[in-house]
């Protein structure tokens, strides 16, 4: 597991994302706000969450396969909130995730060319040069992961053009929980259309 910091400035807040495949931090690089930023990324191996003192509240955003890897980081939960976007708890299923077909076919055909493809279905820029065999690695570990009991999730915000999900699957995955689900005009990345972390907090 990777911990990067994207700003780090003594703020009063943190903001913890858990961040989904191949993309790194780069989907939320533009957005603006005066908290600390600490993106999470490579679910190769899952590792206790510690979090810096002195913080008044940390918030977790948790996006794509980090919403899945959210949901089997070890350890006590510090969040004041948390927020789901564009993932399932279960990532890699045919009812609940995207298909374990898809992503077997993603990791058995992954070069440079396909990757570029991919990040462009979910509507994010790729971040610096790809290690292949890590993602490879990566997305083998996910597919091995159990299924878990959800954890909390005070907000789910889905994309209704999502070409990497089927919202149909999502849908179904967040059944029950309607009443802090809210469907979004976006595909799979909607921080594209958002200017700062308030937006995706409020």
């Amino acid at each position: 597991m990777r911990a990067q910091w994207l700003r780090r400035e003594g703020a009063r807040e943190l903001v913890v994302v858990v961040t989904g495949w191949a993309l790194g931090a780069a989907p939320f690089r533009h957005l603006g706000g005066d908290r600390d930023i600490l993106v999470l990324s490579d679910w190769r191996a899952l590792a206790p969450l510690s979090l810096p003192a002195g913080y008044a509240a940390a918030d977790l955003v948790a996006w794509s396969f980090g919403v899945g890897a959210a949901c089997r980081l070890p350890g006590p939960d510090p969040f004041r909130q948390r927020v789901a976007v564009c993932g399932s708890w279960l990532p890699c299923d045919d009812d609940l995730g995207i298909p374990r077909a898809r992503v077997a076919a993603t990791a058995a055909g992954l070069t440079e060319a396909s990757l570029r493809q991919f990040a462009r279905r979910a509507g994010a820029p790729l971040e610096g040069p790809a290690d292949l065999t890590a993602l490879r690695a990566e997305l083998a570990a996910v597919m091995a992961w159990d299924a878990v009991v959800p954890p909390r999730f005070d907000r789910i915000l889905l994309g209704a053009s999502d070409r990497i999900f089927p919202l149909r699957n999502l849908l179904r995955a967040w059944n029950g929980r309607q009443d802090r689900t809210r469907i979004l005009d976006c595909g799979h990345n909607p921080f594209a259309a958002m200017r700062d972390w308030d937006e995706v907090l409020a």
